[in-house]
């Protein structure tokens, strides 16, 4: 056993839930790693026992100095293939020949006692961790389980669920689960937002009409949403032509981190939040009326990852992560300035630009050239669209658009 770490699931927490294959294997080990409750389990066996805490880089060192030495077994709550610290480990340890033994899930545990089949459940996890699309990831899904706990727990999630309008659910909350004080409670999001939970909770959501979702604003996997399905106002919005060109230049990614500047009615931040599920949006937006606009359509379209931002570019881009993506469809007479701001970030950026005038485009290409800008390139898009009339076609023109699209080199820095 000495040359093989062994990462092995201990089930939701009681006794009775280790598998006989988990007790052979710890009881061979010479080495015992685990949460403290983990631990506790085997408190009769006479081992050495490593206690994780936040000491996951000293747990590390010892793996790898000891490895090969000592037979070590890390202990993890549940399966290890579920929000476990098996992914950190084989990260870290590349190298090291490792054998995963299961166990059974909180999860597992807690569809077995609502008699839930759960093959067709989103799984999911806001733990410790932010998860910006929690709101569609429930509008889109008939079941989700969620991992909840530390500054995210049941009642603060359901508050939210709550808050954004989505009431016709039902949530099972599991405290505890396996252990004497297991507590298991059932009721909409409003109810279970009143109760209070500890760190060890799983919810169920689930739809009450389990016949059939809400309606999603768009369903496709492709960009271009018609421009009548956004909510509109009295703010200028990216053409849904425009915008498909504009998108398809990003190049945009599942976990971008984009910048809209100029956001309008939040059109080109919307569809860049459909595309980028594990990244998030900054639609930043000077206008008051606009900014309104650009949260409606947000809610409307369930892109919770996309988050407006009231001020103007650059001085309100100054307190945002820092991006690899930027669109710019405003710039409010400060291209320079914007594109300066972008200079800076010591990652690669991909940047593009809309402009509707030949001097705003002649402008952000000077401002290109002089930061050190690379693969600059300019696109002109003129669409015409059919109009009926007398039982025939005719093709009206829209204004043309520039687009114009670069990257800032990683580490670029010039003048």
């Amino acid at each position: 056993m000495g040359n093989r770490l062994y990462i092995v699931g201990i089930g939701p927490g009681e006794r009775d839930f280790i598998t006989p294959a988990a007790k052979k294997l710890v009881e061979g080990s010479d080495v015992i790693i685990g949460g403290r409750r983990n631990l506790e389990l085997f408190d009769g066996m006479d081992r050495d026992k490593l206690v994780i805490g936040g000491n996951l880089d000293e747990i590390y060192e010892y793996i790898r100095e000891n490895i090969g030495k000592k037979s070590i077994a890390v202990l993890v709550t549940g399966d290890p293939g579920l929000y476990s610290m098996m992914e950190f480990l084989k990260r870290k340890l590349e190298n090291v020949d490792m054998e995963v033994l299961p166990g059974i899930s909180s999860f597992q545990y807690l569809c077995s006692r609502m008699k839930l089949s759960w093959d067709d459940v989103f799984i999911t996890s806001v733990h410790g961790r932010e998860q910006a699309d929690l709101l569609d990831i429930i509008r889109k899904n008939g079941k989700v389980a969620i991992f909840a706990g530390g500054g995210h727990k049941p009642d603060s999630v359901c508050r939210q669920l709550a808050a954004a309008g989505l009431k016709d659910l039902v949530v099972t909350v599991g405290e505890n689960l396996s252990y004497p004080d297991e507590r298991i409670v059932e009721g909409s999001p409003e109810d279970i937002g009143k109760m209070g939970f500890g760190n060890l909770a799983i919810m169920m959501v689930r739809h009450k009409d389990e016949g059939g979702l809400p309606e999603r604003a768009w369903e496709y996997v492709t960009h271009g949403i018609p421009d009548d399905l956004f909510i509109r106002g009295d703010v200028p919005m990216t053409k849904e032509e425009v915008r498909s060109v504009s998108l398809s230049k990003l190049r945009l990614k599942e976990d971008s981190t984009v910048v809209d500047i100029g956001a309008g009615t939040g059109s080109v931040s919307i569809e860049c939040g459909l595309r980028c599920r594990c990244g998030k949006v900054y639609a930043v937006e000077k206008n008051s009326a606009a900014v309104e606009l650009v949260k409606k359509n947000r809610d409307k379209f369930g892109t919770g990852n996309v988050e407006v931002i009231e001020g103007e570019a650059p001085d309100a881009l100054e307190a945002l992560p820092l991006p690899d993506r930027v669109f710019v469809g405003g710039s409010g007479g400060d291209m320079f300035r914007i594109l300066e701001w972008v200079r800076k970030i010591p990652k690669e950026v991909r940047t593009v630009i809309n402009a509707v005038t030949v001097e705003s485009t002649c402008e952000a290409l000077d401002a290109l050239k002089t930061l050190g800008f690379e693969d600059v390139e300019v696109v002109n898009i003129s669409v015409s669209r059919g109009r009926a009339v007398g039982g025939k076609h005719l093709m009206q023109a829209i204004n043309p658009v520039y687009v114009i699209s670069a990257n800032k080199p990683e580490g670029v820095e010039k003048g």
